[in-house]
């Protein structure tokens, strides 16, 4: 029983990694429709997504609880404008940040959505939406295409990917402010998306910081530069 919470973590984290999958190569194989492979992978997103508030909600953590619900709302506000404007709902825009965020949220063993290793693993993902999406539906890719519902597919992916960028860019500034990391700060403000990557894949942790400050301290109290 003490093995549970581990196995629900890692179907979690494999449900949502094959819900986004399934999503975008439904999209791509009807060109911006839905297929068996959609539906699929809308049912393993939500999962996903109700796994990752399971943990979160045992981690007493607010900030994955927040970001859970926050991707949620902006999912039905973006499946009611669907609906509104072309009488369907597009599985892409609507649930593969739902697998996103689910899948980090379960691959994640952080209470703080701020820490550096929540930012990269969003980054990462950021990126490869970016290169598959431009590879396999178009945007000057490798498959490119002119079709142009999948060239729509495409820039909906990026749009995700954009998304994405500017969660990750609130979370570096948040962090780097944090730590008084001012030159990463700096960094993340001025190098959208790109920046907070990097913080999360090579910045320092608090502690780094501060034992950073300590020997600058006691290099000047010795004398030293």
């Amino acid at each position: 029983m003490n093995d549970l919470p581990a196995l629900i973590r890692r179907l979690g984290t494999f449900a949502g990694l094959i819900a986004a999958v399934l999503i975008f190569v439904g999209g791509v194989m009807t060109k911006g429709g839905v297929n068996v492979l959609s539906y699929i992978g809308v049912a393993l997103a939500v999962f996903a997504w109700l796994v990752g508030l399971y943990l979160a909600f045992r981690r007493s953590s607010w900030g994955w609880i927040g970001l859970l619900a926050l991707t949620a709302l902006i999912s039905a506000v973006v499946a009611v404008g669907g609906v509104s404007i072309t009488g369907s709902i597009d599985p892409v825009t609507v649930f593969i940040p739902i697998a996103y965020i689910g899948f980090a949220a379960c691959l994640s063993k952080q209470r703080d959505i701020t820490e550096r290793t929540v930012i990269a693993t969003l980054g990462v993902i950021a990126l490869l939406t970016i290169i598959v999406s431009g590879a396999f539906a178009g945007g000057g890719g490798i498959g490119s295409t002119t079709d142009p519902q999948v060239y729509l597919l495409n820039l909906h992916m990026y749009a995700i990917a954009g998304f994405l960028g500017g969660l990750i860019w609130i979370l570096a500034i948040i962090s780097t402010f944090r730590i008084q990391a001012w030159g990463w700060l700096m960094l993340s403000v001025l190098l959208f998306g790109i920046g907070a990557m990097m913080f999360g894949l090579f910045g320092p942790t608090a502690e780094d910081v501060r034992q950073s400050r300590l020997q600058k301290a006691a290099r000047r109290a010795a004398g030293v530069r």
